[in-house]
Parts: C-alpha cells; structure tokens; sequence
C-alpha cells in the first residue's frame, strides 16, 4: 500500500505543477479484456480472456513541440483470466492500479481529430482471487515463494490510439503488454506469465478545447 500511495502522489504532483495553459484533464471509463501469454516447461496452459472494467482519470499537457504532448493516466482496471493448468480450469481476477504515461501524437486539434501514444505503464496490484474446482482463493502479492503468487507490480509497454468525438468527450483503446514475468520468483518453478490487456474508454475533459 505503501508504494500505491507514492505512485499517485508522484502523478498529482507532477501534473499539478506544470502550467495551466498546457495542462488538460478528465474522467474515463469502459470495459476490458485482459489475459496473458504463460510458459512452463511441463506443458504451456491454455487461456482466454474474460472482461473487466476500468474508470479513472487522465491528464495531458502539452509540450513545445508542435502536436506532442505528454499524458498520464490513473485507472482502477478489474481484469480476468480463464486458464486450463494441467487439465484443471481456473477463473482469475486481479484488480491493479494501472498507471500509464505515454508521449502523445496528435494528429489535430479539436473534434474529429486523431491521436496516439506510446510509453511504460506500472500497475500496483491491489487485490484478487481464483476460483478452482469449486474453492475460491485470494492471490497474495509479493515475493515470497511459500506465500505470495504474483510480484507486487506489474510492467509493460502501453499502446493507444483515441479520437475526438467533440472538444470535451473522446474515445480511447488502449493495448498493454508485460515486459517482465509477474510470477513470484519460485512460486511456479519455472512457469513464466506476461499479462495482456485491451480496453476501451469513453473520456470527458474537463474545461474543453
């Protein structure tokens, strides 16, 4: 809890200090499909991904450069995971802090108009559970082998592309994929899991243009 709260007083104080004029926010949400791409030397598991939902916030300011901009999101994502572990199926649910920072492209300004982005994302995982065989289990975060299965957060690289329906609402898609194995260390032998995520938000800027 410790390091969730540093990351999003980080994020409000980077963006609160910077100029204004340049700064935008606004709200957002939408559903989500989330997985994630397993390795294990006894045989990789099967999976597919179950939907989930994601709200939050987001800011942007603007930099010199003409049509760049730097933008920061702060989301709670509820996501999901269906796998088949040596011929028993398991439903997974993990709900992260997922804080995205993308160096922004805008094709244009106002409505009708295109933008894209590319940067790291960090999501602080908050809390989650399996069911297997009937039995619910909670997920422990951490990097303790004999108790904890997934490490406390998670890394990857964002991509997205959104549109602006009008100066105030836009919509967004968002594609994240892990850089780093999430498993606790010795937790699963010599498994490996890189998590995978597609969401859609409909956003609302505060303030227009």
């Amino acid at each position: 809890m410790k390091l969730q709260l540093l990351l999003t007083i980080l994020f409000l104080i980077s963006f609160t200090s910077l100029s204004a004029q340049n700064f935008q926010f606004g709200a957002e949400a939408g559903p989500n499909l989330s997985g994630a791409t397993v390795k294990d030397p006894g045989g990789d598991p099967k999976g597919s991904p179950l939907p989930g939902f994601q709200i939050g916030g987001f800011a942007e300011y603007a930099l010199s450069a003409p049509s760049l901009s730097i933008g920061a999101r702060l989301l709670f994502s509820y996501e999901g995971y269906d796998v088949n572990i040596y011929d028993t199926k398991a439903s997974i649910h993990v709900s992260f802090l997922k804080i995205p920072i993308n160096l922004i492209y805008n094709a244009g300004k106002g409505p009708g108009t295109w933008f894209f982005g590319l940067g790291p994302y960090f999501n602080p995982g908050l809390g989650g559970h399996y069911v297997s065989q009937g039995n619910k289990v909670s997920i422990q975060f951490g990097n303790n082998a004999n108790s904890d299965q997934l490490k406390r957060v998670d890394i990857g690289v964002d991509l997205m592309a959104g549109y602006r329906i009008t100066d105030n609402i836009l919509l967004r898609a968002a594609f994240d994929f892990g850089l780093i194995n999430y498993l606790t260390p010795g937790s699963t032998m010599d498994a490996s899991a890189h998590s995978l995520s597609l969401g859609i938000t409909a956003g609302y800027l505060f303030g227009g243009k």
